[in-house]
Parts: C-alpha cells; structure tokens; sequence
C-alpha cells in the first residue's frame, strides 16, 4: 500500500474505529466514528473511503441483520455523511453499494416489489442512494448507464413504488428526488434549462430512458393524480419529474430526420413490400428499432393518454400544482411539438385555461406562453393552429352541457374558463376576427345559443312570489339576486365566468349577428335564459351602443314588460244543485241572447251555446297566470328585464338620455311592486340610472324630472286602466321626494283619497293603502315625528314608609285646623256682617272680572288635515277582506296617529272611529294580524291614555287575561325544540306579555284592576316554561315595581307566602311592628329564580 505519512498516519487513527464497527455498530460506536470523519479533510476522505465505508458495506451484506431495521438505519447515516463528503470514482464499490441498498427494500417475491420493512429504514435507503448517485463521477454514471441498465432500472422502480405506494409525505419527496437522480434529471446534474451538457452523457441517459419510459411516466401520473395525496409536495415533485423526463428523451432535436431521400431508402422500401410473410404460426414479434421516428410516434401516442390524465390538475386549489402543470404544457409545446403532436392541442388548452388564473404568477406565465406559440409560428402553422382552436372551441360547446349537469364544480369552472380563453384569442384586434367566420357556418350561432343557454339554466321556487310587508327605498341596492339562481352554475366564480364569456361575445365583431340569433330565438320562445344572456352581451363594456339601444326597445314592449304574475283562480265549482254531471252539462255555460223590440213588452230570451256531448273548458282568468311555475317563470322574467334596463343604462351612460322619459315610470312601478324580487329589481336599476347620469343617489334624478312625474301621475290617475301604475309611482316618487314637492302632492293624494271609495277601484286598493302609508311615513321624515320608543327603565326610589305616614299626619292636621278657624270666625259674626261680607265679595269677583277676548287657536296645517283624511279612511280598511290590505291599513294607522298627538281634537275621534274594528281584529288566528292589532292598540294607549280606558279594560284586557291564564297550562315544558313555539298560541303569548306593562300605565289603572293584570301574569314566572315567557313576565313585575310600588310589593308578598320576618325601619314616633313575610323569596322552587330576579335590582 502506497501512501504518503499524512495518510498513513490518518488511516491508522480511522482503522481502529472501522474494525470497531465492524464488530460492535452500537450507538456509541457510530458517534465516535462520525466525529473522527468530520475532522478529516475532504484529501483525506477522498483517498480513504474505501475503507471508511467498508464496515457499513460488510453489515449490509450480513445476512443475519436483515432483519434488524434498526441497525440498519443506524449504519445508513454515517454512510451518508461519508458519501456527501466523497466523489465515488470506484466503479465495483458504487455497484456494490447500490445493489445492497436496493435490496434493502426489493422484494421480488412481493406483488408491489417492495419489502415490508419500516418507513424511517425505507427513507433512509432512499436518501442514502441519492447521495450515493449525486456524488459519483462522470466516467462511472456513463457507464453504470451503458453497462448496468437492469440494476438501475430496478432502483428506478422502486423509487417510483415509493412514491406511489407510501404514506409517509417525506418518503415519497424523497423517493421522487432519488428518481431525479436515477434518470439524470435533477438540477445538479442537468445545467439551468433542465438540459444535459455533456453529448455522451446524454446519449447514454436517452439509451436508458428509451427502454423504460411508459412505464416511469404512468407510475409519476398515477403519483400526481392520486386522490390520497397530502398536501401539494408531492403532485408538483411528480409533475416536474414528468416534464424533465419527457422534454430530454422527446425533444424535438433528438428525432432522427433526413434531408432527402437516396435510391438506397427508395429500394429498401421496395424490398420490404415485396416481402409478404404470410406464416403467422411461428412468427415472432420484431423487436422495434430505439429512439427511431416510428418509436417516436409510439411513444407520442402512449405519452397523449399521460397528458390527457394530468388535464384535470388543472383545477387543483393549489397555485404550485397549476404553475407546474403549465410548465409541462408550454415545454411540451415549445420543445416537443414535432414529437408529441397528439399532445399538442391539449397542452394549449391548459394553458389557455390557465392564463385567467387567480394567482398572477400562473396567469401570467400562461399567458407569455400562449402569446409566445402563436408569435414564433410560421404564417402557414399560424393559421392551422388557428384552425384547429377553432374545431376545439366547437368540440368544447358540445361538450359544454354535459359537463356543467354533473357535479363537479371545478369542471364546470375549468370549462367555461376555457371556452373564455378562446374567445380571447379568436376575438383578436384583427379585422375579420377567426370567430366571425367560424360562426357563420351553417350551424355556428345555433351551437354557441344553445351551449350558452345551457349555463344560463335558470330555477325558480315559490320565494319569487313572496310580497314584503315592508320597504326601503332609500337603503343601498341589494348585490344578491335571488331572481337569478343558475341551476348548474353552483360556485359565485362559474356564474362569473359565464358573465366574461358574454361579454366576450358582446365587444366581439359579430356581436351584431349573434343579438341576431338570440332575438329570433326570444321572439320563438320568451325564456329566462335569453333574456340573462342578452343582459350581459349587451352590457359589456366594449359592446357597440346600438345592441343596448336595441335591447331597451325591446324590452319596454308592452306585452314582454308586463308579464301576468297572478295565478287564476277560476270559477267556483258547480254543486249538484245546478247541474247532474258537471264534466258534460253545465246551465251556467250557457249565453243569453235577447232581443228587445220584437213585441211591445216582451223579449225573445234563446239560450245558446249547449253541449251535452263536450266536457266544458276551464275558465282562465284574463291576465292571470294557469299555474304557480308559469307566475314564478314570468316573475323571473320580469325581474332579468328590469335588471337589463339598469345595465343598459350603465353601459350607455348619458347616450341614455332618449330612453330615460321612457323607462323612468316603468322602474318607479317596478320599486312600487309589492313582491319583494320586483321591487329590489327595480331599486336596483333604478340606482343603475341614476349613476349613468352622475347623479349621487336617486333623489337627485327624482328631484330634476319631477314635473314630468306629476303629469304622469295625473294623467294615470284618469285612466281606470293605469290606476295601479300610478299609485305605485307616486308611493315611490313621495319615499324618494322631500318636503318641497309636498304642495304637488296633496291635490294627488286627495284625489286619491276620493277614487278609494269608488266601488270600481276596490281591486286596487292594496296599491291606494301602499300611497298612504308612504305619503304618513314621508310626514313623518319630513316634520320630525320621532316614533314613540319605550321609555327607559329607571331604578325605582327607595321607599320610606314611616316619612310618607309623616307627612299623611301633618297635613291631615293642617286642614283640620284650617277648618276649625273658619267654623270659628263665622261664628263670631252676625247675619248682618255676614251679608255684608257676602256683597262684598261680589263687587269684587265683578270687579275682577276679564273681558279680553280669548285668542282664536291658530288653523290646522294642511299635512295634518290631509293625514287625518288618510286615517279615517284606513279605519275603513281595518277589517278588509285580504290579510295584506288590513295590515297595510293597521300598520298605517299605527304610524299616523302619533303625528296627531298636538291635535287632540282631531286625535280622540280618530280612537273612537278605530276602536271598533281593531277590537274585531283580536278575534283573528293570524299571528301577523294579531301583532299587528296590539301594536296599534298599544299606540292608541298611549295616545289616548284614560279616553280608553274603560272600554280596554271590558273589550281587550279582560280577553287577554283570559288567554293568558288558559295557555298558560299549554307552554309549560315546552322547550326550544318544541313544536309548541311555532304554534299561534305561543306567537300571541309573547305579543301580550310584551305590550301589557305599557298598556297598564298608559291607562292609569286601579290597584284592583293592577291586581287583576298581576294575578294573570304571575304563572309565567314558573321555571317550567318557555324561557322567553318567563323572561317578559319578570320585565312585566319590575316594570310595575317601578310605576306602583306598593301594590306590586303586596301582591308578589302574597304570592311568595312566606314566614320571614322582616325588621320594621327605626322610627322614634310610633312603634312599629315586625312584618311577617316578604316578596323576596319563596319555597316554591318554581317560582324563586325569577322572583329573586325581579328584586335583583329593586332591593
């Protein structure tokens, strides 16, 4: 052995240690050797490694530690340390090593060759071989690769398995990272673009792939397309190791091409088809030539099918994941698109999908990638590119519908992001545009309609038929549309991709052609689905103004604005009485034809139009609908249509102007509606035109075109027909208004107030109660009338007994002695003084009196008169024959009469006018109207206060206590899963308990009618009932507490009935006496939580 002293001496310090392993791999052993080898200098280990990593070779090739795994790991580390430090130039010792390694974990004997072994040894092995592999020299990888193909494609199997088949997330990095290693493709070894600089050692790495590369890359899709994977690691490892592999062995410089072609070529091909083999029983399989263009083509269709299983990664939430799957197309179609040209048209996709991704740094690449395919293109492979977009961009509309009815979101978004990404690039700023010529095939619109309509699948439920019983104009515009529900456009980004892809199509050169279409196929059937895809091609902000001027005329046709919305409700049914077999024969079917005039004093009656054969048609209704589905389909309808003014109006701007006179009243009729998606519709595109003309809000627009509102208003008025129109637009026009239109709106509202009472107009009148109870909230705004809110609760003052006896006492006294002085003087007097005396104060009540002439009370506003007009006329419509007109009146009565509360002349009729019906009310089963009536009744209280008095207690409180008390059985134990608290009972329950504390006060009761109200109440402060009740019956006492102490203290003294002695306060007067019993506290555990309750802030 030749070595230098500086080695010699360093192998005679290392030899021992080596031979100490070799003997004993402890723990200990390990340690001491580790720290020897780093305080070698890397010469040193260089010159040594043979020997320092002999003794872990020898107990890897003992074979009675393969089963001890944790030895294994335990020598694998140092290894590890030594091959990071070292090159391996030795070609047998790099073999050995890499043969027992492998073995370690290959299992032939297994079906997924993988030994059962641990995860921490099986990482070990992997990280162990990477750097084995990393750290050997040039000579020796070239010709491990040209000489020892079968033991490396073993390792790359088995690291590929790992990957594949583990659980572990850092075992399977680091089997995708030996894998790099293995094939030559990691970073270390290739140069900055992924490419091998060496040529001969790229010829060797391209002879090792040819052989294995189908099976590699299906194992690195199965990796990537695994639905087990944790986290994004390792998909985005897979999918860089794919696209290393494929762009080194599928590159478009390593297929074999020739320049021309030699007679030598031409008689070779001659020769082959001349011979026919036609013995097929023992011929055997020729074996195909390596890397030759027929190979490529092979490998080119097998590697399309590993492509195409990798397209849905497309949609991963995970930005790496994307950006490296768009790195694999754009290397696909940059460097291999004369080898992978199966793959070609589905890489583009994936980038076009991919350049409006929502992180920048994918979008962006995807797009330079896209940009860059088309700009380095030849003219002529331009426009085959071109084409074939064009026959994909078709292939994906007919495949549009039935990937957007299954369920898988992502797709759907995935989809139509694509068919965007198209329209982007057929759309270009060229004139013709490719899109212009690829829909004016025969069947090109048609397709795209169809496929869009599809998206735009819209469903309707019975909450488009919900009416508010509520409105505010003035609030902001709501951004939901729950008019608009796409059926399979489920995620808020799908609808949104949908709306892009119209717009795409608005500012695209035939946007005219294609509004074509679609107002043929409106005019053939008037769908919900055209009239959203209208909305946003002709919204888009590119769009030429005449497609959105061609909208609006269209859509304020009469017949397609006012769509019926009622559903019929046809003819009572015919009962026996009238006719035998109603399906046949009917008397009331029949027409009577009489003719005057035939004889002086008679008429010829024929009766005409009798079948007894034909069953009788149903009778519809004149602007009704036949079913519920058709009034929720027309609803929706009506609502896209108002929505589309709104946007056409965004997208014209002041070119909107011609239209605006014209749509002004119908978006005032459409916020006046009183369904709840109408009318948010039109306040909606009502705020929608008033930014189009910069207005800040709608006021402005409402206050700069008012005039025009009067006349209109006017004018409907007079017209049976427009009666409902003009109501809802002068509701709407007074909510917006101030107070300075109010002298333009009372000769309005009086006429309003006459029509009400014409017998004609009843089947308006919801919309004539809609006016009033807009015009009395408008007075409320303007002249300040806060609504009445309850009063604070304040701590009740300490009670001192003996200082009010006091002072009972002392004036009790005083007015005694005042008497007596009186009885005294008087009779000291004679009857002569006394009528002297009489006479006297006579003179001077004459001489006192004042005869100025008392002021005239000043006369009454004119809001006033005009609202006490609106309130004697709701007191008609309390009791109306809809649930919807009683409570507009109840509702508008309750918000009325506090404005009069100054004006008690005019207030105290109006109570006694309402008390009758709204008495009438509290018979009611609906709890809406029921509530209703008590908030009325409690207003009135308060108004009114003793006025009432009398005929609350006998009409509505003695009522009250009687349904308290008998309910009261009913709630108890009634928890919050009850069905019990969804019933009417429990509804009214809450309602009376509520309003009771107020309306005691407010008509200054008695103690024993306040006893009365007590004892009806006091078997809510049971624990056993619901906890709202129990709630409202403590604020019920403590409110009474506060306004009559005493009465309240004695009663809840009674209800405790208790022996606590509680201490009279010192009083030095009188003495007094110990009281037995308090109302602080009782033995009755039902009731002692909420009576200490109550007293929680009262003792």
């Amino acid at each position: 052995m030749n070595m230098n002293p500086v080695t010699r001496e360093t192998f005679y310090r290392i030899k021992p240690l080596c031979e100490l392993v070799i003997q004993d791999p402890s723990a200990e052993h390990i340690t001491m050797f580790s720290a020897v080898v780093d305080d070698l200098k890397l010469d040193m280990l260089q010159e040594l490694q043979q020997y320092l990593l002999l003794p872990f070779i020898h107990h890897l090739q003992c074979e009675e530690n393969r089963t001890k795994y944790d030895l294994q790991i335990r020598i694998l580390e140092p290894m590890k340390e030594v091959l990071t430090r070292v090159k391996v130039c030795n070609f047998q010792i790099c073999m050995k090593i890499l043969g027992l390694l492998v073995k370690v974990v290959f299992n032939k004997s297994k079906l997924v060759i993988i030994s059962e072994v641990p995860e921490e040894l099986k990482l070990s092995v992997v990280q162990c071989l990477t750097t084995l592999m990393l750290n050997i020299d040039q000579a020796t990888r070239i010709r491990i690769l040209e000489s020892q193909l079968s033991l490396l494609a073993q390792s790359i199997f088995v690291s590929v398995h790992l990957a594949k088949l583990e659980k572990l997330r850092t075992l399977r990095l680091a089997a995708l990272n030996c894998l790099d290693v293995l094939m030559m493709i990691h970073p270390q070894i290739t140069d900055s673009n992924n490419y091998i600089a060496d040529p001969i050692l790229e010829e060797a790495v391209l002879n090792m792939m040819a052989g294995i590369l189908p099976g590699v890359l299906a194992a690195l899709q199965d990796v990537a397309t695994c639905p087990d994977n944790p986290g994004h690691a390792v998909i985005a490892a897979a999918l860089s190791s794919t696209h290393r592999i494929i762009c080194i062995i599928m590159h478009n410089k390593n297929l074999p091409t020739k320049d021309n072609v030699t007679a030598t070529d031409f008689l070779n091909m001659v020769s082959q088809k001349g011979e026919v083999d036609n013995d097929v029983s023992t011929k055997g399989v020729e074996a195909k030539p390596k890397r030759s263009p027929q190979w490529y083509a092979m490998a080119s269709d097998k590697l399309s099918y590993v492509v195409k299983y990798l397209i849905p990664l497309v949609t991963h939430e995970n930005y790496k994941v994307r950006l490296e799957l768009a790195v694999l197309c754009y290397r696909i179609l940059s460097e291999c698109s004369a080898t992978m040209e199966p793959s070609l048209a589905m890489t583009l996709d994936v980038l076009i999908t991919l350049s409006t991704d929502p992180y920048k740094e994918v979008s962006d690449y995807c797009s330079k990638g896209v940009e860059s395919h088309f700009a380095s293109a030849s003219k002529e492979r331009k426009i085959q590119a071109i084409d074939s977009l064009c026959e994909n961009f078709f292939t994906t509309l007919n495949c549009l519908p039935r990937i957007l009815i299954n369920i898988d979101s992502s797709r759907k978004l995935s989809v139509l992001t694509l068919l965007y990404g198209y329209l982007k690039i057929l759309c270009d700023d060229s004139r013709p545009q490719r899109l212009t010529s690829a829909l004016s095939a025969s069947d090109g619109f048609d397709r795209l309609c169809d496929a869009l309509l599809t998206a735009a699948d819209l469903q309707t439920d019975l909450a488009l038929l919900t009416r508010h019983s509520g409105r505010d104009v003035t609030s902001k515009p709501s951004t939901d549309t729950p008019w608009c529900r796409l059926r399979h456009l489920d995620t808020n980004q799908s609808e949104k991709r949908l709306q892009e892809v119209c717009h795409k199509l608005g500012a695209a050169e035939c946007a005219e052609l294609f509004l074509d279409r679609l107002m043929e196929l409106f005019h053939e059937k008037r769908s919900c689905e055209l009239v959203y895809i209208i909305n946003w091609v002709g919204s888009a902000p590119n769009s030429s103004p005449s497609l959105a001027k061609r909208i609006i005329s269209k859509y304020i046709e009469e017949d397609i604005w006012y769509l019926p919305l009622e559903v019929a409700s046809g003819e009572t049914p015919v009962t026996k009485v009238d006719t035998l077999d109603t399906s046949v024969y009917n008397p009331r079917a029949w027409s009577k034809d009489s003719v005057p005039g035939l004889y002086e004093g008679t008429v010829e009656t024929r009766y005409t139009g009798i079948s007894y054969a034909q069953p009788r048609l149903r009778y519809i209704e004149p602007n009704t609908c036949k079913t519920i589905a058709e009034a929720q389909r027309n609803m929706a309808f009506s609502c896209l249509v108002t929505e589309g003014l709104g946007m056409m109006a965004r997208r014209l701007k002041t070119d909107y102007q011609p239209f605006l006179l014209k749509t002004l009243c119908l978006l005032l009729e459409r916020v006046g509606s009183k369904y709840e998606n109408l009318h948010l519709t039109g306040v909606k595109a009502l705020n929608d035109v008033a930014f189009a003309f910069d207005h800040s809000n709608v006021a402005e627009l409402i206050a700069q075109n008012a005039d025009y509102f009067t006349s209109q208003v006017t004018s409907r008025l007079k017209k049976a027909w427009n009666t409902q129109s003009a109501l809802h637009i002068l509701s709407v026009v007074m909510e917006y208004s101030e107070s300075n239109i109010l002298d333009y709106l009372y000769g309005i509202v009086e006429d309003v107030l006459i029509q009400c009472c014409d017998q004609y107009y009843q089947r308006h009148l919801y919309a004539y109660l809609q006016v009033f109870l807009t015009f009395v909230n408008c007075i409320r705004k303007w002249f300040l009338i806060e609504p009445n809110m309850p009063q604070k609760q304040t701590q009740a003052p300490e009670i001192d007994i003996m200082k009010d006896v006091m002072d009972f006492i002392k004036n009790t006294e005083e007015a005694t002695r005042l008497l007596n002085a009186e009885d005294e003087k008087e009779s000291k007097m004679t009857a002569e003084e006394m009528y002297k005396e009489d006479i006297k104060r006579k003179e001077q009540d004459i001489l006192d009196y004042d005869d100025t002439v008392a002021a005239e009370s000043p006369p009454t506003p004119q809001h006033i008169r005009v609202t006490v007009a609106i309130l004697k006329r709701c007191v008609n419509f309390i009791g109306g024959s809809t649930r919807e007109e009683s409570l507009m009146a109840i509702r508008t009565l309750t918000l009325g009469l506090p404005i009069l509360e100054e004006y008690e002349n005019e207030l105290l009729p109006l109570a006694h006018l309402a008390w009758a019906p709204l008495v009438a009310k509290f018979t009611s089963t609906e709890p809406s109207v029921l509530k209703g009536a008590f908030e009325l009744f409690v207003v009135l209280a308060s108004l009114a206060k003793d006025f009432l008095r009398s005929r609350a207690v006998r009409d509505v409180l003695h009522p009250m206590y009687k349904f308290l008390a008998c309910t009261a059985l009913q709630s108890q134990l009634k928890d919050t899963g009850s069905a019990y608290r969804l019933s009417t009972a429990y509804t009214l329950q809450l309602v009376v308990l509520s309003a009771l504390p107020a309306l005691l006060a407010d008509l200054a009761l008695d103690d024993e009618r306040l006893m009365e109200a007590m004892t009806c109440a006091q078997r809510y402060l049971s624990n056993k009932q619901p906890k709202p009740l129990q709630m409202l019956a403590v604020k019920f006492f403590k409110e009474l507490l506060s306004y009559n102490y005493c009465v309240a203290w004695f009663h809840l003294r009674h209800l405790c009935n208790n022996e606590v002695h509680y201490p009279p306060p010192y009083a030095n007067i009188v003495p007094l006496v110990t009281v037995l019993g308090t109302p602080y506290e009782t033995d009755n555990e039902d009731f002692d939580g909420n009576i200490k309750l109550i007293f929680y802030v009262h003792k």
